[in-house]
């Protein structure tokens, strides 16, 4: 075999805990062979895993030590007599590793491996979703948001007019750019209108057009956005500040679909989808009297509701690496991945500003960072709030029972996003029997496949 293509040969001393955490952790990696097992109780954990994985098990460690020697000899017995023993009979190309070096070394495998398991979980999400067009389009791995996935994929063919609702950032431009692009005029243009951009007298020339001399200062013929996106979308974000003049013109187009440029006597008919976009209460607009409950039937016929970060926090480190990568391109530093404090962080914080803010944040803290990894230090101070403790403004048993459903969830998902999803793992670091611990996630609805790669070998 190749020098380059060798597998490293490792022996595992005591099938404790650790020794099958061990177990579980190499035995996952091509490039690593486990030649051996070793521990005085047939009855150790990692020895009935490593029978399982038909890697040779045995009480004395002597016949592992030649004939070729391993390259690694990791020691998690603890035992001192044990540790001069395997430095004595040891072969001289063979490098021992114990104590607290073996679990240091274990440290920074699980910290690496959190990494690479959310670049994999990055990737895997961006080849399902489509095409390199649409890598913007992250749709995260919650329930939620995959039924939203879904509802794009249903509606994206059709010529369907969608409300988009949601807070300040959620993505809301994004999904319509998904739309389009998964849609039968992908191939003619995404015309972006944000209705705040412009005074109620010129919202209509910008959609309608107006010919030349139409009024002061129409010194040339301008074509309507409208008749830009002609064949294809005309994205309206933030419909609810759309001034009543102009809902009612906007009401007409999508009942006749004709247009009429200001200062033009003649109609013509052009051939657009409308997506809509809005932050308001558009119920309450309406009783209110500031938006057409005619209006809203028409544009109401398919809504996709974005929920805000804060409720769901599983999508976090998914958006965390996303943001990190394009704010590595943008500042050409090299940033590798977020450490685990920083992490826990991110999913405590509330994001009012949703993933708007979050993209902010990032960017930030790859300028300020100065070393492979994002820390505490690098995100702002109100990022590093940690969360109130009650939630003052309920009776003491509901506060109660929110309080220990949210310690619960945080401290499970905390743990599964240490261990990669591996649930034996999770449940051993809370101290919890594996049983105890699933019971937790089916009532918590934690899904542990969210936090670990889908192995395809």
């Amino acid at each position: 075999m190749n020098t380059a293509e060798r597998k490293t040969r490792i022996l595992i001393v005591g099938a404790g805990r650790g020794g099958r955490t061990l177990i579980e952790l190499f035995g996952e990696d091509p490039a690593i062979t486990i030649v051996g097992v070793v521990d005085l109780r047939e009855d150790a954990p990692g020895l009935e895993l490593a029978r399982t994985l038909n890697i040779p098990t045995d009480k004395d460690f002597r016949k592992f030590l030649y004939n070729p020697a391993p390259d690694l000899i990791i020691d998690v017995t603890g035992n001192p007599e044990v540790a001069h023993q395997l430095n004595h009979m040891k072969a001289p190309e063979s490098e021992i590793v114990g104590g607290m070096a073996a679990r240091f070394m274990w440290a920074l495998i699980q910290e690496r491996r959190q990494k690479v398991l959310l670049e994999e979980k990055y990737r895997r999400i961006l080849e399902s979703i489509g095409t390199e067009a649409d890598s913007e389009f992250i749709i995260g791995s919650s329930q939620e948001m995959q039924r939203i996935a879904h509802l794009v994929d249903q509606v994206a063919p059709t010529d369907s007019t969608v409300l988009i609702r949601g807070e300040t950032g959620t993505g809301k431009e994004i999904v319509a750019r998904a739309i389009h692009r998964r849609s039968r005029r992908a191939q003619y243009p995404l015309v972006t209108v944000n209705c705040t951009a412009f005074s109620e007298n010129l919202i209509e020339s910008e959609l309608f057009g107006h010919k030349k001399g139409a009024f002061t200062g129409a010194v040339s013929a301008k074509v309507g956005l409208l008749e830009h996106a002609d064949k294809g979308t005309l994205f309206l974000d933030e419909i609810g500040d759309m001034p009543m003049s102009m809902q009612a013109k906007l009401l007409r187009f999508l009942q006749t679909g004709e247009i009429r440029p200001i200062g033009d006597v003649n109609s013509h008919t052009v051939d657009v989808r409308i997506i809509a976009a809005t932050n308001r209460n558009l119920e309450e607009a309406i009783k209110n009297g500031t938006f057409r409950s005619d209006l809203y039937y028409r544009l109401n016929i398919f809504t996709i509701e974005l929920p805000p970060l804060r409720e769901r926090r599983e999508d976090i480190p998914l958006f965390a690496y996303h943001f990190l990568k394009l704010a590595i391109a943008k500042t050409n530093k090299k940033v590798d991945s977020i450490s685990t404090r920083a992490m826990d962080y991110l999913c405590h914080y509330d994001w009012p500003g949703n993933l708007r803010e979050l993209q902010g944040v990032m960017e930030r803290a790859v300028i300020l960072c100065n070393g492979p990894q994002i820390e505490p230090e690098h995100l702002p101070i109100s990022v590093q709030k940690e969360p109130p403790l009650l939630p003052l403004n309920q009776p003491f048993q509901e506060a109660r029972r929110q309080l220990l459903n949210r310690f619960e969830k945080e401290a499970l998902q905390h743990l599964l996003r240490e261990t990669g999803g591996n649930v034996s793992q999770a449940a051993r670091k809370a101290g919890l029997p594996r049983r105890t611990f699933y019971r937790l996630m089916v009532k918590l609805n934690i899904d542990p496949s969210r936090y670990k790669q889908n192995r395809t070998r």
